[in-house]
């Protein structure tokens, strides 16, 4: 019983603290952090939350980064991967290192003399060197950026996880050796061995399911291999507790792989009951992860107790400053250093430094920071575990709430928007796809197949929703008649859709049809209303 009440108190929290995000219009990682944090405190609360680091990699970790990166488009991954990967391996590398010494530097020892020693310090910048893949894409999506900033941002945030769980494990089992750690030789084969095993594992797992998934008719069946649960977690633990490799990266390259497949050989059915699925799971995980985080800070400064205050807080705003440098001091060189390349001037457009400046201050840190802490606590003979963790949750939530929230107001300010390339390319989709629907037509016309009226119905109806989107990009930034007439029969079609429906359930009121038929009619008609709203 006490499970199903924190699981219900956790369901109430999201669901609460969700309808206040949407009207006052902020992140809702930000508000679900702040939430937690004001629920943490409340001393009549039956229980205290704690999370054990196993249940966090497990439970929350693989469906969120599988769905991500299964709407992640490939053909972006792949156009910027030199800048995700010098963010996603290089700025980790960068940032555990810098954060490893200067903690090195202004932390005491044990005993609180002489140094922290320098294998924790990497252990810490393992722990915040990595932006979060669920804050990014959460905010980054709902701020409207250019698609190259949100690429870049998603694509890291998709690969870190994995550069900085392979530093902590090395730096943890490095903590209490007399060898220095940067003196491991076997840092990079390691690295590499993770890394590469992980994504072999993925595409594995990804080309089973593809091949099992292609031979399954019944959509139920589709929805509980290939779109449920079932695909991240297989991936994850296949790759993670079987193989030693990383789970992330498995992860992610199963996600990526079945998302470029997907369209191929899934039915219409399937993915309209997996996105209504996956959309309810998602947001559900998503507010649970990040109330869960907020709600760790009563327990974290309990076990501070014994540290002599408030020299732990200088501590912390120390390294939370060490982790925004380190980033903006790689970003800019990393955006333009490479233009030194003449291979790179001809084939990229020069990076817009307001964009440039965008990515730097996204440095959302999260779950995997909050359950690579959490691990130091059941680690025997860690020196200064509380402190430590302490610290990595200072780095959480700082950049969560400060550059969260700080985040919109930069963006209109540097009057960095949507630079309109989705829609250009809708534009011209539509219009490919209107041309292939006319050729077919006319050859419908000399075949004899169809009825003329029939045809001509079609055509009519093909004709109609090119002319509405054709120079919309024109249109949206002003007024025009064929604008209001796109508009006027958006309006009309709404209102006819509300005039069926009310019909339909006054139909089923008065007993004149069973709810079989008005399941059916209703869903075509949500169906209907939902492609109005594209």
């Amino acid at each position: 019983m006490q499970y199903a009440l924190i699981f219900v108190l956790l369901l109430s929290f999201v669901f609460g603290l969700g309808l206040i995000a949407r009207r006052l219009d902020i992140p809702y990682p930000i508000l679900f952090v702040l939430g937690g944090l004001g629920i943490g405190m409340i001393p009549i609360l039956p229980y205290r939350l704690q999370l054990e680091p196993d249940f966090v990699f497990f439970v929350f970790l693989p469906p969120l980064l599988y769905m991500q990166a299964f709407y992640t488009s490939w053909r972006d991954f792949r156009t910027f991967l030199r800048p995700i990967l010098l963010l996603a391996v290089g700025l980790v590398f960068a940032t555990t290192v810098t954060v490893a010494y200067v903690a090195h530097w202004i932390i005491p020892g044990v005993d609180g003399t002489g140094h922290l020693p320098l294998a924790v310090g990497f252990v810490l910048g393992a722990i915040v060197s990595p932006p979060d893949a669920i804050a990014a894409s959460a905010i980054a999506q709902r701020l409207g950026l250019p698609r190259r900033v949100v690429t870049i941002l998603e694509g890291e945030s998709l690969v870190n996880d994995a550069t900085s769980l392979v530093l902590f494990k090395v730096a943890l089992a490095a903590v209490g050796a007399t060898l220095p750690l940067i003196g491991k030789a076997w840092l990079p084969g390691e690295f590499l061995y993770v890394s590469i095993g992980g994504i072999a594992v993925g595409l594995v797992v990804a080309k089973v399911i593809g091949w099992v998934r292609a031979r399954i008719a019944d959509a139920g069946a589709q929805i509980l291999l290939c779109v449920s649960l079932m695909t991240p977690y297989l991936s994850y633990l296949l790759a993670d507790q079987f193989l030693h490799v990383s789970g992330v990266l498995a992860v992610v390259a199963t996600g990526l792989y079945l998302g470029w497949e997907s369209p191929e050989y899934t039915r219409a059915s399937v993915r309209l009951q997996a996105q209504g699925f996956w959309q309810t799971i998602i947001y559900l995980l998503n507010g649970m992860v990040f109330v869960l985080i907020g709600l760790q800070l009563p327990e974290i400064l309990q076990r501070m107790q014994e540290h002599w205050w408030p020299k732990p807080l200088y501590e912390a705003i120390a390294i939370n400053l060490v982790c925004i440098i380190v980033r903006f001091a790689w970003i800019f060189p990393g955006a333009y250093l490479p233009r030194l390349s003449k291979r790179v001037r001809e084939t990229e457009e020069l990076p817009d430094w307001r964009q440039v400046t965008i990515i730097g201050w996204c440095g959302m840190r999260g779950v995997v920071s909050l359950a690579a802490a959490l691990t130091l606590l059941g680690y025997p003979g860690f020196p200064r575990p509380h402190l430590v963790t302490f610290i990595a949750f200072s780095v959480i939530f700082t950049s969560l709430v400060l550059q969260g929230l700080t985040l919109p107001p930069l963006i209109r300010w540097l009057g960095v928007g949507d630079d309109g390339v989705p829609a250009r390319e809708e534009s011209d989709a539509r219009r490919q796809l209107a041309r292939a629907v006319y050729e077919r037509v006319e050859k419908a016309r000399k075949d004899g197949n169809f009825s003329t009226k029939a045809i001509d119905r079609v055509e009519d109806l093909y004709r109609e929703q090119e002319s509405a989107f054709q120079d919309e990009l024109a249109d949206q930034l002003g007024w025009s008649d064929q604008r209001h007439h796109f508009l006027s029969v958006k309006k009309l079609s709404r209102v006819m859709i509300a005039v069926r429906r009310r019909a339909l359930l006054s139909l089923r009121r008065t007993g004149k049809i069973g709810d079989d038929v008005l399941h059916k009619i209703e869903h075509e008609l949500d169906l209907e209303e939902d492609r109005l709203d594209l």
